[in-house]
């Protein structure tokens, strides 16, 4: 059997067999869309390198889950089987097709992007559910049960320890994105011994309950799991959470939401807009999989192009700035100020409508939260290995298990794993940002 091999800034060379089910989902239109779908969402108007898509994070993701599987395999294959290894490395290759244009920018108007991986992995007019149904017809709904944030109806329950392969606390796709986002945004920060995490890593079955079998570390990893950690949250302080990214995906938001707005009112508006993105108007549009299927950057975009000359001055004068880039002023509130800040972003409200601009498109509220890690509570869950990072030495305790941010010697994360830390800024056109940080001060 040959090997289909895509070139890779990261590892090199990512080789897929070429009559496997693997190649057969890359080939699928659904998966092919992600070459259109920004990684980073608007993050190059920070980071102008921060052009790459989520078709290579998803290439990147396969790799490092195919690296695990061959790992595990070597002395832990009695706990997984071919059916569970199709089953991850296909996820792997599915988990990011519900992504709508501009990644995380769009998910308030174009729905959640897990459970829209989960509707197109289970409808059978999809290309990627045909696929694998055509290997083994339970694969699909086992698929979209390690994709899903909560088990879609019928699904059977996924043992946890691979559910944590692709969504937990220290997963395949968070240890691709760091470092492939980190290198194309040129930010440094996202550096950090992913081999030694992949190629240390273990199982162990506590009790006889599937889901009680644990992915640990032993103890010689605790300086490449603590880099990772590290490097997450300097590149959610650094890059995810710039500012200018962030301002300009809130001003896309507003794009988006006066465009909604005025449809409401204008049927001839909403007739006239591109088929795919007549996914805005929601109900039975919303759910349209052949219209999902088209919608991209590139789609929305060529939307807001012509935008720029409509009728509504509002929706026109949004579009202009998005693609023509122009400033945001912003100002960050570190204080817990209550009213008083009512009080003040009232007044800002007041003097936007004094100029002419609408404050419901022109005045906004940006709230985040950088959490790098959430240490494990007993009171919250259960502990497996979705919610934990576990380590192993003889020398700790009677069974030799520890979380993470209680083995000595790693006192240094306490600084980014208790609570998060929150962002609130108020982002306003740049022309006006002497007067209303006044008003906000």
């Amino acid at each position: 059997m040959g090997q289909k091999l895509f070139r890779d800034p990261l590892y090199d060379y990512i080789a897929v067999d070429k009559d496997s089910l693997f190649l057969k989902l890359i080939n699928c239109p659904e998966v092919q869309r992600l070459r259109y779908i920004n990684q980073l969402g608007l993050s190059h108007f920070a980071y102008p390198g921060s052009t790459h898509s989520r078709f290579s994070h998803t290439l990147g993701v396969f790799h490092v889950m195919q690296q695990c599987v061959e790992h595990l395999n070597k002395d832990h294959s009695t706990y997984f089987n071919s059916d569970d290894e199709d089953a991850l490395l296909a996820a792997t290759l599915l988990h990011d097709i519900g992504h709508g244009p501009f990644s995380h920018a769009t998910e308030a108007f174009f729905g959640d992007h897990e459970q829209r991986s989960v509707d197109i992995i289970t409808n059978p007019e999809s290309a990627v559910n045909k696929v694998l149904a055509e290997v083994n017809k339970e694969l699909p709904a086992k698929v979209a049960a390690l994709v899903a944030k909560k088990l879609p109806k019928g699904a059977k329950q996924p043992s946890l320890w691979q559910k944590s392969l692709i969504s937990s606390q220290l997963d395949a796709d968070r240890l691709d994105f760091l470092r492939r986002d980190s290198l194309f945004s040129g930010a440094e920060y996202g550096n950090f011994d992913w081999y030694r995490i992949v190629h240390t890593m273990q199982l162990t079955k506590l009790t006889e309950d599937i889901q009680k079998i644990f992915i640990f570390w032993p103890d010689k990893t605790r300086y490449a799991i603590e880099e990772y950690l590290f490097s997450r949250f300097y590149m959610y302080q650094s890059v995810y959470f710039h500012h200018t990214t962030r301002g300009f995906e809130c001003l896309l938001g507003k794009i988006l939401q006066c465009a909604q707005d005025i449809a409401k009112q204008n049927k001839s508006f909403s007739k006239a807009l591109l088929p795919p993105v007549k996914m805005l108007l929601g109900g039975k549009e919303n759910k349209s999989l052949t219209r999902f299927e088209k919608l991209t950057d590139h789609v929305l975009l060529a939307q807001i192009t012509i935008w720029q000359s409509e009728k509504n001055k509002t929706l026109s004068d949004l579009s202009k700035r998005l693609l023509e880039r122009k400033g945001i002023g912003w100002e960050p509130i570190t204080e817990k100020v209550g009213f008083e800040i009512t009080n003040k972003t009232m007044q800002v409200q007041k003097y936007l409508q004094q100029k002419g601009l609408d404050h419901n498109y022109y005045f906004f509220e940006d709230k985040t939260k950088a959490e790098a890690y959430k240490p494990y509570r007993a009171a919250a869950e259960e502990q497996s290995s979705v919610n934990s990072i576990m380590l192993f030495d003889p020398r700790w305790s009677e069974t030799g298990f520890l979380e993470i941010t209680e083995i000595p010697g790693l006192e240094r994360l306490q600084a980014i794993t208790g609570a998060p830390s929150s962002i609130l800024r108020y982002y306003f056109p740049k022309e006006y940002e002497r007067q209303i940080k006044k008003l906000l001060s």
